[in-house]
């Protein structure tokens, strides 16, 4: 998988269903507003989630809480 992934975050994001299939374009096709967030290995064939986002948002909902991992209270950084 090619991006980060923490098991702590793993419970929060089944908290919001997964985007469907069905939205998934190639990489080089998406277009703004849709989650970038590629399924499967980054190569020239890759495909993205495709499901719509915030304006501004490179992931949708599902993919963010996967990609960012939440500040703890009392950590510097």
């Amino acid at each position: 998988m090619n991006q980060l992934v923490r098991m702590s975050q793993i419970g929060d994001a089944e908290q919001i269903e997964e985007p469907s299939a069905e939205l998934r374009v190639p990489f080089a096709q998406s277009g703004a507003f849709v989650c970038k967030f590629i399924i499967g290995e980054p190569n020239d064939r890759a495909v993205c989630c495709g499901a719509p986002v915030a304006d501004g948002k490179s992931w949708c909902a599902f993919h963010r809480r996967i990609v960012f991992e939440p500040t703890r209270p009392g950590r510097i950084r």
